[in-house]
């Protein structure tokens, strides 16, 4: 059924009156009230056993300042600040945020805000769940299976194996030696901040949990500053000069490598049938897969010069 401006303001106490909803992207909505704006966004039922945690360190960020939407917190939550509609469509609502996409050299505020976002909720132990680190034998699977169905990109990760093996390990390794585990936003990309009149706001925290807190902020730094370079480095200058602790150069940035990973093994599970690809095309996710897999020992040997 689809997401009415009725009963998303019916499920979250806003004034039905005169509210309209339009869509955003295909698991977004913009909600117009008579006094303000807000963002709709369906969580997944994949997530709801984790949404709860994600939710609890975004209100953690927002109470110590981090630039973050507020949450609309509903009469009846299910879990976290999310809540059912009649139809039974788990959603969550925020304030909406009026701001253009990053253009500008953000690395002074990018450092000092991932600085201590990292104070707010320290770790023990954590597990690297974005980091694509899957056994031999998984790959060997889905070669088998892209082998019978044809895939593209099966002839491709029949030669990157040992690559494969190589790299996993090292991924493996850099996040057990990194010692540094907070619970953190794990997206922090240009496309999740958002910029506004009063500053930057970082948005999209529903896959906040447990990472290393030095390869975050490396990641991020690498992210905003395209790459190796003055940017970057005055990214990283910017976490350590707030108290943050950087991995060594060998696996600094060793997240970057997990995460497309992570990405090539989901792209190859949804040309298999395996989950949901979303607005994805089957031909672009098998084009991409191959891609990755044909480019992944320089992508990684440039992920690891010192």
């Amino acid at each position: 059924m689809p997401v009415t401006a009725e009963a998303v303001c019916a499920t979250f106490g806003l004034p039905e009156r005169g509210s309209t909803i339009t869509e955003n992207t295909h698991v977004t909505w913009r909600l117009t009230t008579k006094s303000d704006r807000f963002l709709v966004k369906r969580v997944p039922e994949a997530w709801a056993t984790e949404i709860g945690a994600a939710m609890a360190v975004e209100r953690a960020a927002i109470a110590a300042g981090i630039p973050a939407p507020r949450p609309v917190e509903p009469p009846r939550p299910v879990v976290g600040c999310a809540a059912r509609l009649p139809d039974g469509t788990l959603i969550r609502v925020s304030e909406w945020v009026d701001g253009r996409p990053v253009k500008e050299d953000l690395a002074d505020w990018l450092g000092a805000t991932v600085a201590r976002l990292h104070t707010l909720r320290p770790l023990a132990t954590a597990e690297p769940v974005v980091y694509g680190i899957h056994p031999p034998e998984r790959w060997a699977g889905w070669l088998a299976e892209g082998e019978r169905q044809g895939r593209p990109w099966a002839p491709v990760l029949a030669r990157r194996r040992a690559d494969l093996a190589e790299a996993t390990d090292w991924v493996a390794g850099a996040f057990a030696r990194a010692g540094d585990y907070v619970a953190t936003h794990r997206d922090l990309e240009p496309w999740n901040v958002l910029v506004t009149p009063a500053g930057p706001v970082i948005v999209d925290w529903d896959g906040a949990g447990e990472d290393s807190a030095g390869l975050v902020a490396a990641h991020a730094a690498y992210a905003f500053g395209g790459g190796r370079g003055p940017r970057t480095d005055r990214a990283l200058a910017a976490y350590v000069a707030h108290g943050g602790r950087l991995p060594p150069p060998a696996d600094r940035f060793a997240r970057r490598a997990g995460l497309m990973l992570s990405r090539l093994g989901e792209r190859i599970m949804w040309t298999l049938g395996e989950g949901e690809p979303g607005p994805f095309p089957i031909e672009d996710l098998d084009r991409t897969a191959a891609d990755r897999l044909r480019d992944l020992p320089a992508f990684i040997a440039d992920l690891r010069e010192p």
